[in-house]
């Protein structure tokens, strides 16, 4: 009289597999495999960056040496130019102020 009415349960199985060293020996070696992957890509990315920059820094450079270049065409005098060059000469220094907007020539007579 004191059993239980309810039906007995059946116990479940684990379904997990019993971890064994061979398995944790391949998940070790999946893990470093990533880490490894994972250092190639920081690698890259830092090799990328470093080119970026030494564009960036190489395109300053040639920015300079343009501007420097016309700023010591345009203050050359042109006084003692052949005749037949001078109209090239103006052109030219006309060229240099228009592609600074008077910023840069502004500048040098302040």
């Amino acid at each position: 009289m004191n059993e239980d009415p309810s039906p007995q349960r059946t116990q479940r199985r684990d379904k997990r597999q019993a971890t064994s060293s061979e398995g944790s020996a391949e998940l070790a070696a999946q893990f470093k495999e990533h880490v490894s992957e994972m250092e190639v890509i920081e690698l890259r990315k830092k090799r990328e960056s470093e080119a970026r920059d030494l564009i960036t820094e190489q395109r300053e450079t040639m920015k300079n040496y343009a501007h420097d270049r016309d700023m010591k065409t345009f203050l050359k005098p042109h006084d003692d130019a052949p005749p037949e060059m001078l109209p090239f000469i103006l052109a030219r220094k006309r060229e240099i102020a228009n592609k600074y907007n008077g910023r840069a020539i502004s500048k040098i007579f302040m």
